[in-house]
């Protein structure tokens, strides 16, 4: 275990708690004082990592993502269950929820995204966002009003997809397009903090008293 730590950097102590909530399988006990682990044991603490560090992943959804491994049919059967498994439980419903949520079907819709399940996690959580910030003058009252966002958000899809390296085993493309999801999506926040900074100086540089 002390060797499996060097190799990867978790910590001992880390590892043993991924042993006993079932996120690492055991090793290979050769003697009551000795282990054996192996490549799968470095693939899964590298991407437990990344997902901790980098996504703060909460443990539940790290349980839900490694039971997502387990599912059966296609690839996109697959990563379907990982992204509800990465995906934040929706807060509970307001009581414009319902409002919210035709406008966040009515977006994917005109998205043309008809692939995209019915029972899917971020349905919901898209509807919970809309309700959120419907409290605000600037929110969305209709599809339109998000429209560049879509537009982006479909581009930036696209491309990830596109991307997957098709040689890779179930697991393998899985862990890819997980990791995927949570490194980029903390690269494209800290872009837009720093593009924003950057207009923002552009637009209000100048000392404005009123």
């Amino acid at each position: 275990m002390s060797e499996l730590s060097d190799r990867t950097g978790v910590p001992v102590p880390t590892i043993k708690y991924y042993l006993r909530e079932g996120l690492l399988p055991e090793g290979d006990k050769r003697t009551p004082r000795l282990t054996d682990y192996d490549e799968q044991h470095v693939r899964r603490l590298e991407l437990l990592r990344i997902l901790r560090d980098v996504g703060d992943v909460p443990v539940e959804g790290l349980k839900r993502l490694v039971a997502a491994t387990e599912t059966r049919g296609t690839v996109h059967d697959l990563f379907a269950v990982a992204a509800d498994a990465l995906a934040p439980s929706p807060p509970p419903s307001g009581p414009d929820r319902a409002q919210a949520r035709e406008v966040a079907d009515a977006i994917i819709d005109q998205a043309g995204w008809d692939r995209v399940r019915e029972d899917s996690v971020d349905r919901d959580n898209l509807a919970a966002t809309l309700e959120l910030v419907g409290r605000f003058d600037t929110h969305p009252r209709d599809p339109g009003e998000i429209a560049p966002y879509v537009a982006m958000a479909d581009q930036l899809a696209r491309h990830e997809i596109a991307n997957l390296d098709d040689r890779k085993d179930r697991i393998g493309l899985l862990e890819e397009m997980v990791v995927g999801q949570v490194v980029f999506a903390t690269v494209l926040t800290t872009l837009r903090r720093l593009a924003e900074e950057h207009h923002s100086h552009e637009r209000f540089g100048e000392d404005r008293r009123d």
